[in-house]
């Protein structure tokens, strides 16, 4: 059970790492789940920044919780706290009838849905399913197991990442546009035609005068 257990601790420690590198790769990400904090948690208006640096720093924590042996527990834990506490907060947005963007993964723009309970609900079950299994202290000691459940741990936590998508895809939500009606792609074209168009319109209002016959 030892080798499940790993796989488990693998599979959430990318989720982890991913979710916070996504979330402050950059100023414009950042600003982005901190208006999204806010927009989930009204309580934190005016101290959104804190909160969210505070999400990223857990997050950071609870991977070199669950990557250091001897903090494996500890780091479950963590994840598990981490995981219900944003369950609870998405289920008491949708509650209220907010449609904020999900910005867990950073670039998501997908808005919250009963998806997202879902997807939180499984990693629940896999940071409590690491917890009770027997094995939890002991890494191990073939490594050809130990490599395999770390990639089948890397495979699960590529799929929660892509879970939007995939969800998407399974129920037959279109792709969104590359380029919109209005958008700056289009505007050359229109010009450019509008300047086409000009000519001949010129031309028919001004007929070219010849002079008379002799």
């Amino acid at each position: 059970m030892c080798y499940l257990v790993f796989g488990c601790r693998c599979a959430l420690i990318v989720v982890f790492a991913m979710s916070a590198i996504s979330k402050s790769r950059n100023r414009e990400s950042f600003a982005a789940f901190r208006r999204a904090t806010v927009e989930l948690v009204p309580a934190a208006r005016g101290h959104g920044t804190p909160l969210a640096a505070s999400v990223v720093v857990a997050e950071l924590l609870v991977v070199v919780g669950l990557a250091v042996p001897n903090t494996a527990t500890v780091g479950l834990l963590a994840a598990g706290a981490l995981f219900t506490a944003f369950t609870v907060a998405i289920a008491a947005a949708l509650h209220r009838g907010v449609t904020a963007s999900c910005r867990c993964f950073g670039g998501s723009a997908t808005p919250l849905g009963a998806r997202h309970l879902v997807r939180n609900a499984l990693l629940i079950v896999l940071a409590v399913l690491a917890l009770v299994l027997p094995g939890r202290d002991d890494v191990g000691s073939d490594p050809a197991a130990l490599l395999l459940a770390a990639v089948a741990g890397v495979v699960v936590a590529s799929l929660v990442i892509s879970f939007d998508a995939l969800a998407d895809l399974f129920l037959g939500v279109p792709p969104p546009s590359t380029i919109t009606k209005g958008s700056p792609h289009d505007r050359p074209v229109r010009r450019r035609r509008a300047r086409r168009d000009a000519v001949p319109a010129r031309s028919r209002a001004h007929p070219r005068r010849h002079p008379p016959a002799a």
